[in-house]
């Protein structure tokens, strides 16, 4: 359970997964907010 370590990582992941298939079915501009939550995991998962 590593993912335990990281809770808030985890959660961004998964609602930026969230924002890639509404990319895919609904609009492509749903892709700006995946980008932005990969973007805030990497500077959380570099602070540490």
């Amino acid at each position: 359970m590593k993912f335990l370590k990281y809770p808030k990582v985890f959660w961004f992941s998964l609602l930026a997964i969230g924002f890639i298939v509404l990319a895919i079915l609904v609009n492509w501009l749903f892709l700006i907010g995946a980008v932005i939550l990969v973007l805030i995991n990497q500077k959380e998962l570099l602070k540490k």
